[in-house]
Formats: structure tokens, C-alpha cells, sequence
């Protein structure tokens, strides 16, 4: 089993410098306009290669109970699941940051968000020009990907009922 990692690993080191990661679409809904509304979602070219997502998500109730549902998915006639499924508490992982995989896509946007600290949040969520470099240098080493379009579906419950979803859409080629 470690062979087996260590060989993603390996492979995953030749795959940031053979695979360009771009986002092609974005979506974010609403399950309740009461309680969240989003005032940006948007993805903004800059140039041929680099594109960034801004979001500014408006709160208006405070967060305490938050959980976070993350499918990874693949297009095959559809999108479907391919890697991972994973169920998280926000607030805990926030404590805690134990999950490896979860971390490194928190790694990912943490530095254009004002997400960095624990609950209960009570001001706006924003990320701000958050590009797909970090997606080339951070995930590409180690989930070796092979070219075609991939999703990242997250649905955000707060006190178990689905308030928000977020839907990322990539493309993984070769450059």
C-alpha cells in the first residue's frame, strides 16, 4: 500500500510539469435567501493562461454548525464521482486539520480567503482571486490527473439544513 502512494507521489511530481489546470465554469445557488446570498461568483480572465475566481458570499445569520459536503468528480458521459466522497465539519476541521485531502484543498484557497479562523463566522465570506497556479502546484502533486474535465461539487450545511452550493469546473491537458 505505501508502494502504491509513493508511486502516486512520483507520478504526481511528472504531472505538474507535463498538466495545465484551468477553471471553466463556475456555479453558486442559494437554498435559502434568508440566510446567504452571493454577491460575487464570478471567474475573471486575465490573459489566455491565467483565470481567478472571486466570490463574495453575504452571511446573514451567524454560522456556529457548519458542515461541508466535497464530491470530487469526473466527466465520463456525465459527471461522476472518481476519487473521493468525504462529509466534514467545518468548525472542527478548522480546530484540527488532521484530513490530508481536505487540507491541501483548504491550502489551496486559504490564502485568498478570509477563511483562517474557527467558528462561529459572522462576517462575509470573500475569496479574492484565487488562480489555478494553486491548483497546478499543490493537488497535481499529489493526485496525478489525467487529461479531461473535472468538477469539484460542495454543498454548505448550516444546523443540517443545505443552505449554498458551490460548483467548481476545471480541465486538466497537457501543456
Amino acid at each position: 500500500m505505501r508502494a502504491f502512494f509513493l508511486i502516486l507521489i512520483i507520478l504526481g511530481y511528472f504531472a505538474i510539469v507535463f498538466n495545465y489546470v484551468t477553471f471553466t465554469n463556475l456555479k453558486c445557488g442559494t437554498r435559502g435567501e434568508k440566510f446567504v446570498d452571493f454577491e460575487k461568483c464570478f471567474i475573471k480572465a486575465v490573459n489566455r493562461t491565467h483565470k481567478y475566481i472571486d466570490l463574495h458570499i453575504k452571511l446573514h445569520q451567524k454560522v456556529v454548525n457548519n458542515v461541508t459536503v466535497i464530491k470530487l468528480m469526473r466527466h465520463n458521459n456525465g459527471y461522476k464521482p472518481f476519487f473521493v466522497d468525504i462529509t466534514i465539519d467545518v468548525c472542527k476541521f478548522l480546530k484540527d486539520p488532521r484530513q490530508s485531502i481536505v487540507k491541501k484543498i483548504y491550502d489551496i484557497y486559504k490564502n485568498s480567503s478570509n477563511v483562517n479562523h474557527t467558528c462561529p463566522y459572522e462576517d462575509d465570506v470573500i475569496v479574492d482571486h484565487l488562480w489555478t497556479g494553486n491548483l497546478e502546484s499543490d493537488i497535481m502533486k499529489f493526485i496525478p490527473l489525467i487529461d479531461g474535465d473535472y468538477a469539484i461539487y460542495s454543498e454548505w450545511s448550516v444546523y443540517n439544513v443545505a443552505r449554498a452550493f458551490i460548483n467548481i469546473y476545471i480541465r486538466v491537458s497537457k501543456i
